[in-house]
C-alpha cells in the first residue's frame, strides 16, 4: 500500500504483525461461519424432528382417550351386571325358598286312583248281581260296597288337590328354572366384560408405552437441540469475538496510518515553508489565519 513508504519501522513491523493475524482471524472466521452454518442446520432438523414426533403423539393420545373411555364404560357395565347377578341370585334364593315352603305346606300324599277304586265297586256289583250269597254276606258286600263309593268321591276330590298341587309345584319350578337361567345368563356375562375390559386395558398400556417412548424421543431430540444450541452460541460468540478483534486490529492500523499521514503532511510543510524563505513564525501565523477564516477560536481556558 503507498502508504506504507511513510511509516516508521516500529509501525511496519505492528502492520506486518496486524496482517499476520489478520490472515488467521480470516481463516479461522471461515471456519467458525461454515461451524455456525453447519449447527443452524442441526438445530433446525431437531426442531422439525421434534415437531413431527409431538404431531405423532397427538393420533395416539386421542387413541389412548378413545380406549380409557371404553373402559371406563365397561367397568361401568361390569358393575351393573354383577349388581344384576347379585339381584339373581337373591331372585333364584326367594324362588327356591317359595317352592320349599310350598313344598312343605302341602305334602305329596299317596293318594288311590279313583280308576283303580271305580274297578273294585264294578267287580263287586257284578259279583252281587251274579251270585246268591247269604245276607250276612249280601250285607257285608254292600257295606263294602259303600266304602268303596266314598271312598272313590274321597280319590277324585284328593285327584283334584293334588293336580291342583301339582299345577302350582311346577309354577313354582317354572319360576326357579327361568331364575336359574336368568343367574346364569347374568354370571356368564361377567367374565365376557371382564375380557372385554382387560383387552382395553392392554390396549391403554400398549398406547402408554408407544407414548412414553416417543415422550422419550421428544426428551432426547430436546436435550440434542439444546446443546445444538449451546453449539450455536458458542460458535456466534466466537465470531463475534474475532470480528471485534479484527476491527480493533483495523481501527489500530487506520490510527497509525493518519498519524503518519499527519506527521508526513507537517513535515511537507515545514519543507514547503523553508523553501520558499518562510520562517517557522510566518508559518504558524498562516495556520492561525486560516482557523481564523473558518470560525471563532478562543485562547486560554
Amino acid at each position: 500500500m503507498p502508504s506504507r513508504a511513510f511509516l516508521s519501522e516500529e509501525a511496519e513491523a505492528e502492520e506486518e504483525k496486524d496482517r499476520d493475524r489478520l490472515r488467521t482471524l480470516r481463516t479461522r472466521l471461515r471456519d467458525l461461519v461454515e461451524r455456525r452454518r453447519l449447527a443452524l442446520m442441526e438445530v433446525r432438523r431437531l426442531s422439525e424432528e421434534q415437531k413431527s414426533l409431538f404431531d405423532a403423539r397427538r393420533p395416539g393420545e386421542r387413541e389412548v382417550e378413545r380406549v380409557h373411555d371404553e373402559y371406563r364404560e365397561l367397568g361401568s357395565a361390569l358393575a351393573a351386571a354383577r349388581k344384576g347377578r347379585d339381584e339373581a341370585r337373591v331372585r333364584l334364593d326367594e324362588a327356591i325358598a317359595s317352592m320349599r315352603e310350598f313344598q312343605t305346606l302341602h305334602p305329596r300324599r299317596p293318594a288311590s286312583r279313583p280308576e283303580d277304586i271305580r274297578r273294585q265297586i264294578a267287580e263287586l256289583e257284578r259279583r252281587q248281581q251274579t251270585s246268591a250269597l247269604p245276607l250276612a254276606e249280601e250285607n257285608a258286600l254292600i257295606d263294602q260296597l259303600r266304602g268303596l263309593v266314598k271312598r272313590a268321591a274321597e280319590a277324585e276330590k284328593d285327584r283334584s288337590a293334588t293336580e291342583e298341587r301339582e299345577s302350582k309345584l311346577r309354577a313354582l319350578e317354572a319360576v326357579v328354572a327361568q331364575r336359574r337361567t336368568e343367574l346364569k345368563a347374568a354370571q356368564d356375562e361377567l367374565p365376557r366384560l371382564r375380557a372385554e375390559r382387560d383387552r382395553r386395558m392392554q390396549s391403554m398400556r400398549g398406547r402408554l408405552e408407544e407414548a412414553g417412548a416417543l415422550v422419550a424421543r421428544i426428551r432426547e431430540k430436546a436435550n440434542a437441540r439444546g446443546a445444538a444450541m449451546d453449539r450455536l452460541r458458542a460458535v456466534g460468540a466466537e465470531i463475534e469475538a474475532m470480528e471485534r478483534e479484527a476491527d480493533a486490529i483495523v481501527r489500530s492500523s487506520k490510527g497509525r496510518r493518519d498519524e503518519a499521514r499527519k506527521v508526513l503532511g507537517q513535515y511537507r510543510r515545514e519543507a514547503q515553508a523553508n523553501a520558499a524563505g518562510v520562517t517557522e513564525g510566518q508559518v504558524v501565523d498562516r495556520q492561525l489565519e486560516e482557523l481564523l477564516k473558518r470560525g471563532r477560536i478562543t485562547l486560554g481556558g
